[in-house]
């Protein structure tokens, strides 16, 4: 279903960019790691949520994967910090729900899978679990494409303001730029 976006997602959705800019700025390390861990979240939990991102966005020649870039850390903070409370539950439950299909699936847990079997657990899991996995999946791609690595090795990158040109000639019918 193609809906069109109202005032209200578009405010919501520029917020979101907006604080994760502002926090990926106050960071000490280009990576989202450097993010406290909120309190009732476990390392395993981090890790768990890093190699899902991992198997999501996988490193290629080209750049890094979303783990290079912490990304399970950034997950949880998104959840507890911008969501509403309920997202913490469903990020809670599809954690839980992905591990159970490891171990339907392979009788194994979802760390010690191999990629392509991890791979299958998650088309699976996408298949039928529509809220839990659009959450994981959406602060995944937030995540990993406004990081550094993601934003300039996975996309292309074009500083701005870009480089400086003191004094351009402008052609006859060519209007000055705004600022």
């Amino acid at each position: 279903m193609n809906r069109a976006m109202n005032r209200r997602d578009a405010i919501r959705q520029s917020g979101r960019w907006a604080g994760v800019a502002a926090l990926w700025a106050s960071l000490p390390e280009r990576t989202w790691a450097a993010l406290a861990l909120p309190a009732g979240w476990s390392e395993a939990d981090e890790k768990l949520l890093t190699l899902i991102g991992d198997t999501i966005i996988p490193a290629s020649a080209n750049s890094p994967g979303a783990g290079s870039v912490g990304i399970g850390r950034f997950v949880i903070v998104q959840a507890a910090d911008c969501f509403a409370a309920g997202a913490v539950e469903m990020l809670r439950r599809g954690l839980q729900e992905i591990e159970a299909e490891g171990l339907h699936q392979f009788s194994q847990t979802f760390s010690t899978l191999s990629v392509t079997q991890r791979e299958k657990v998650l088309v699976a899991y996408e298949a039928r679990a529509a809220g839990p996995w659009r959450l994981i999946k959406e602060l995944t791609l937030l995540g990993y494409f406004t990081s550094e690595a993601g934003a300039t090795q996975a996309l292309r990158y074009l500083p701005v303001p870009g480089g400086y040109k003191g004094s351009l000639k402008l052609g006859k019918d060519e209007r000055s730029w705004a600022l």
